[in-house]
């Protein structure tokens, strides 16, 4: 449910800040079948898969799967972003830009 959860954050970020069309890629194919099935399941992530169809009926969005292979680079700029979130009260998003405590590891991924 967390995944769709931020797919759903991610898609009115983006309708909010006025990024039309807007693509979301995500590892989490499970979710990314369901939305894109169309049909939301009787579980409580249904829920969230409605508002985000709600969301894919009004305005140009396209969901897909993205394979992300899996490196230690990754993962521990994901755990340092978590860390960083679980200190804030309310939602950050940078654009061109990445958070200080993730920068180095960022560029490390980037350069391969």
């Amino acid at each position: 449910m967390a995944e769709a959860m931020v797919i759903l954050r991610g898609i009115r970020f983006a309708v909010d800040s006025g990024l039309l069309p807007a693509v979301v890629e995500s590892d989490a194919k499970y979710v990314v079948e369901l939305i894109n099935g169309g049909v939301a399941p009787l579980a409580d992530i249904g829920f969230v898969v409605l508002d985000i169809l709600s969301f894919n009926s009004t305005f140009p969005i396209s969901i897909s799967y993205m394979f992300i292979k899996a490196n230690i680079i990754a993962h521990t700029s994901a755990h340092s972003l978590v860390q960083l979130a679980l200190s804030f009260d309310e939602d950050f998003f940078w654009l061109e830009s990445v958070p200080p405590s993730v920068e180095a590891l960022v560029l490390t991924d980037c350069s391969g």
